[in-house]
């Protein structure tokens, strides 16, 4: 008698999202794999959203589960991970466990300390964003000086991509649900847009929106001391990491948009208008991108077009 699968069936993105919201699918999985590594399954319980499937073991580690749909993820994530391990003053998951399980792999990552950017920065005054946005931008430039050697399992042909990225851009967020206006903005937007790779290929992490970055309190402050999430790494062009921080954290405050790039190590003859429009492309040629989903990023009043949700991304000096 054949055994009961543990996993169910996911034959296409569709069915797996229908099943990705609700615990019950993946208690069995995540039993057996909590058994194979000596942890409490008693104490597991899902994390909302995201695109993997997780688990929190209470007041220890994570059981990240990839879909068989996505495989480059998994490679993603332990690549990623491994590659920037070992950085001075940032803490990442420590890699304590991976493994398949009827096809899926998994990891069992380390819990990072601290609170998500997210829960913490409406709460700061400018001058606590600013300080912080500055820190971002010297990790995002620590990030940046990995070392490519140490990526390999995820150097793609970036060239290839970003062409491919400009080209399907208007077809994709349409696709999202952007108002057919703001579509025909979008295309002859990048109409005007110049070649998007200036040549600078560095490791990035992709993905550094609000909920990835941590911060702790100390002596007062708060410190970015982490970073989740690598799900999303690869080696591309370096100004594609601002996408994320400008819109989720940046967006319409222009003294945290220059302090993450003071951060980073830019001056300010760097930030010319030229510069600018290639930021916001990069917010709209994003791979995950929803341009849709931007203006409720922005403080009041939101952006009514995708002019002024170019200005709210890189605001002109």
């Amino acid at each position: 008698m054949a055994a009961t699968p543990l996993l169910p069936s996911v034959p296409d993105k569709d069915a797996y999202r229908q099943l990705r919201g609700d615990p019950q699918p993946w208690l069995a999985a995540v039993e057996t794999i909590c058994a194979r590594h000596g942890l409490d399954a008693d104490d597991a319980y899902a994390s909302p959203g995201g695109t993997n499937v997780v688990f929190h073991v209470r007041g220890g580690p994570w059981i990240k589960l990839f879909p068989p749909l996505w495989p480059e993820d998994f490679v993603r994530e332990r690549t990623g991970i491994a590659a920037v391990t070992g950085l001075d003053g940032l803490e990442v998951p420590d890699l304590l466990h991976e493994g398949t399980l009827e096809d899926w792999p998994y990891l069992v990552l380390s819990h990072v300390h601290g609170r998500p950017i997210g829960t913490v920065w409406p709460e700061l005054d400018q001058a606590s964003q600013v300080a912080v946005a500055q820190q971002l931008g010297a990790l995002l430039a620590r990030l940046h000086a990995v070392d490519r050697t140490a990526c390999a399992a995820i150097d793609e042909d970036w060239p290839l991509l970003a062409r491919g990225l400009r080209a399907d851009a208007a077809v994709r967020q349409a696709g999202y649900g952007l108002e057919p206006a703001w579509v025909a903005e979008l295309e002859a937007f990048i109409d005007t847009l110049p070649p998007t790779d200036d040549g600078r290929e560095v490791f990035l992490h992709a993905d550094v929106t609000d909920e990835h970055v941590y911060l702790e309190e100390r002596g007062g402050r708060w410190t970015v001391t982490g970073l989740i999430d690598f799900g999303d790494a690869m080696i591309g062009d370096w100004r594609y990491e601002f996408a994320a921080p400008l819109v989720f954290l940046c967006q319409g405050r222009p003294a945290v948009q220059r302090a993450l790039l003071a951060g980073y190590g830019l001056a300010p003859a760097d930030l010319t208008p030229e510069f600018g429009r290639m930021l916001a492309a990069w917010a709209f040629l994003h791979r995950w991108g929803r341009i849709s989903a931007y203006p409720t990023f922005a403080p009041e009043p939101q952006p009514t077009s995708l002019a002024a949700l170019i200005t709210s991304i890189w605001t002109p000096a």
